[in-house]
């Protein structure tokens, strides 16, 4: 008997770790998560804004055309310069992405003013017409752009950082001039975190 419930106490406990380390990861392949650097705690000084290497072009599920420049340490994004940026790709089947949904809209309401929060589907199961309905289904209160109309922001994303698309979420997050400031690797939105880059990058 004693035994038995020994047993039970131990599978529980595994059950517990496991379920954590769900819940701190993020969704994709496990050699992504190694592969990608670990971020610095602090977030790297503005340098001003850079000379621009390349463009492309990028169309959010609401008809918005973004020119967006790579420069050596970061991405403009036309319309939106001045502005801090958070650049989420994610995957519309990630149990974490849709986790993170609430999270940056109490950031992009919250800094109206000051935060741009722009989201890119990874996956590429759906193109944008079905993207915009699974932005209204989740209530995403911030724009987002299908994997088909995102130019070359996955090659972009490689020249400044290494990430390969392979797991998601994976943030970015930009200067008021454009550099980038922090990259985190795929895990679930820690908005309390991402909130205090985001003051002291104001």
């Amino acid at each position: 008997m004693k035994k038995d419930k020994k047993m039970k106490y131990n599978k529980l406990l595994t059950s517990f770790f496991l379920a954590g380390v769900f819940l701190l990861s993020g969704c994709g392949n496990d050699n992504a998560n190694s592969r990608l650097k670990s971020s610095p705690p602090k977030t790297k000084p503005s340098t001003g804004v850079g000379q621009v290497l390349e463009t492309t072009t990028i169309i959010t599920t609401d008809g918005e055309v973004i020119r967006v420049s790579r420069t050596a340490n970061g991405l403009i994004f036309s319309g939106h310069e001045n502005k801090i940026v958070l650049l989420e790709i994610y995957g519309d089947s990630c149990p974490h992405c849709k986790d993170s949904i609430p999270g940056y809209n109490i950031l992009q309401n919250k800094y109206p003013n000051d935060v741009y929060v722009i989201t890119i589907e990874a996956y590429g199961d759906l193109n944008s017409n079905a993207l915009r309905e699974y932005a209204n289904t989740y209530g995403m209160q911030y724009d987002t752009v299908a994997k088909e109309n995102s130019g070359s922001m996955f090659s972009f994303l490689k020249s400044l950082t290494g990430y390969d698309r392979e797991a998601v979420p994976y943030l970015t997050v930009y200067t008021r001039n454009g550099d980038l400031a922090q990259d985190i690797a795929p895990q679930g939105l820690s908005v309390p975190y991402v909130d205090s880059l985001i003051q002291e990058l104001l």
